[in-house]
């Protein structure tokens, strides 16, 4: 369990995230963003999977695990576009809704980005510096295409077990028809390079803190 304590100075931006959903049932006797605590439990597993990834004892179940993160790391960023909800309404101030929507956003960037840090960390042992930055960004672009599948496509991590063969035919389709789907791949690549970007700030500023503790 020490290996999850070091992640507990993320639990007040989640309870202030769940309280904000909270606020809003009780005060519209709607269940209209509830879906949002739902999000946030996918959006943390990756970072569990890339805790188990990085102390795996075995090269095997480092692989395994790692197989597991790739699968559902889209769920962190995807909670980005429940942005996608935000419009004026009766029962709450508009103000609200972008707070909550934003704030649960945030936590599954953070969550995200904590858990490619991890995956980095473990690469490193097995590879070189350049070869890790490229697995990044290959992973931050397929997250980019899992997003899409996901908000539009309306597919899940869990498909791939549930429905692989449907799954498959929709991914071979974008595959094989990169020019048709066009729009597909814009998305994926500005996402992919938006995250990059974003990831290496969250790296520097981890290093940084932690050459300062070092110091």
């Amino acid at each position: 369990m020490n290996m999850y304590k070091k992640y507990n100075w993320l639990m007040p931006s989640l309870l202030f995230t769940l309280s904000l959903i909270s606020i809003r049932v009780f005060k519209t006797q709607s269940i209209m963003f509830t879906f949002l605590a739902w999000n946030l439990f996918l959006g943390m597993l990756p970072l569990y999977f890339s805790l188990r990834c990085r102390h795996a004892s075995s090269r095997s179940t480092m692989i395994a695990w790692l197989a597991v993160w790739l699968l559902f790391f889209p769920n962190s960023i995807y909670i980005v576009t429940d942005l996608f909800h935000l419009q004026e309404r009766d029962e709450m101030p508009l103000w609200y809704d972008l707070v909550l929507l934003s704030s649960a956003a945030v936590n599954g960037i953070v969550y995200g980005m904590l858990s490619l840090h991890n995956i980095e960390r473990k690469l490193r042992h097995y590879t070189s510096r350049a070869k890790v930055d490229t697995i990044i960004f290959t992973a931050l672009f397929l997250c980019g295409y899992g997003i899409y599948l996901g908000r539009y496509m309306r597919w899940n991590s869990w498909d791939i077990i549930t429905s692989p063969l449907s799954l498959m035919q929709d991914v071979c389709y974008h595959v094989l028809h990169p020019v048709r789907n066009h729009s597909i791949w814009l998305l994926s690549g500005v996402f992919g390079v938006w995250m990059y970007l974003l990831y290496n700030l969250v790296r520097k500023t981890i290093n940084k803190s932690t050459y300062s503790k070092s110091i």
